[in-house]
């Protein structure tokens, strides 16, 4: 192996080791978000500046997903809301570890649910990583009594032309939700 080589290969394992090190699941042992004021990791240096990229605002309840399951289709909840109440499900999403998440179609329905958008927040640390990884929110808001499902998609565990499908990856999360 050539000197050049070497160094790129060295560059390379870093680059992944510090993927690694600043992709942790920031979920509560409960499977929740930390509150919308915590900061998704102990390091002081990981606060962004309040020029960049600030967390999104209006995300109402904040729904973490287990980021640690393999399993390949799942289930979750029930989220529990009350009529006219917002919330969000937060994924991780990183495209370089094959995590690409979106609502899958056809979306929840549209009588009981609306889809507010869709944000994401990265915090500094992620931000200076090569290929690190963000939080997305997927963000609704309950309109009348019923119940619902919301079905996420990875298009890399369910897509074989993304590029990086393997089968050994989540496919997708559906969320169960009633509103009250």
């Amino acid at each position: 192996m050539n000197t050049v080589t070497r160094r790129l290969s060295t560059l390379l394992l870093t680059g992944l080791a510090l993927c690694a090190a600043g992709c942790q699941d920031t979920a509560t042992p409960s499977g929740h978000a930390k509150p919308a004021s915590s900061s998704s990791s102990t390091s002081p240096s990981s606060s962004p500046s309040p020029s960049s990229d600030p967390k999104p605002t209006g995300l109402g309840t904040v729904h973490q997903d287990r980021a640690d399951s393999k399993d390949l289709d799942r289930t979750e909840g029930p989220i529990t809301v009350k009529r006219g109440e917002r919330f969000s499900i937060a994924m991780r999403q990183n495209i370089s570890a094959r995590a690409d998440w979106s609502v899958a179609k056809p979306g929840p329905s549209a009588a009981v649910l609306r889809k507010v958008g869709e944000s994401s927040y990265q915090t500094a640390r992620e931000k200076e990583l090569i290929g690190g990884g963000h939080t997305k929110y997927f963000t609704f808001e309950a309109l009348k009594a019923g119940e619902t499902r919301i079905v996420l998609a990875n298009s890399f565990g369910t897509d074989k032309s993304a590029g990086g499908y393997s089968p050994d990856l989540p496919r997708t999360v559906t969320y169960r939700v009633t509103v009250r």
